[in-house]
C-alpha cells in the first residue's frame, strides 16, 4: 500500500518538475507586447500629433490607434485620422480611410485622394468602395 502511494507521489513530483522545466525554457516575451519598432524603421510623422512617445509604434499598433481615434468624435481625432491617410503603410492609410468613412467624413478621404499625387490614393478609394 505504501509502495503504491510512494510511486504515485514520485510520478507527481516528476511530472511537476517536467512542467516547470518546460515553462522556464519558453523564450521571454517583450514587456511592451512587441508594439515598438526600432528607431528609423518607419516614418509616420502623423503620429507625432498623438504624442511624442507614440512615434515608434509598429504598423499593427498604428492601426489600433487609428481605430481607437475613429471611435472618438472630436476635432483632434479627426485631424489625426486625416493625417494618418499619408502613413507610409497602405494598411494604416486604409484603416484611417475606413474610420473616416464610418464616421461620415468620406469627403475628407476623397479630398485627400484628389490632392495626393500618389498612385496608391486611387487604390485607397477603390478599396474603400469595396468595404462600404
Amino acid at each position: 500500500m505504501y509502495e503504491l502511494a510512494a510511486l504515485v507521489l514520485l510520478i507527481a513530483v516528476l511530472a511537476s518538475a517536467y512542467i516547470l522545466l518546460l515553462v522556464r525554457r519558453r523564450p521571454p516575451q517583450p514587456a511592451c507586447g512587441g508594439v515598438l519598432t526600432t528607431p528609423g524603421e518607419v516614418s509616420a510623422d502623423w503620429i507625432k500629433d498623438a504624442g511624442e512617445d507614440l512615434g515608434m509604434l509598429n504598423e499593427p499598433a498604428r492601426c489600433d490607434l487609428v481605430f481607437a481615434a475613429g471611435e472618438l468624435d472630436d476635432e483632434r481625432s479627426h485631424r489625426l485620422l486625416i493625417s494618418a491617410l499619408a502613413d507610409p503603410s497602405a494598411t494604416v492609410s486604409l484603416a484611417a480611410a475606413h474610420a473616416l468613412a464610418r464616421s461620415g467624413h468620406i469627403q475628407d478621404v476623397q479630398d485627400y485622394a484628389a490632392s495626393a499625387e500618389e498612385p496608391r490614393s486611387k487604390a485607397l478609394l477603390e478599396l474603400l468602395a469595396l468595404i462600404h
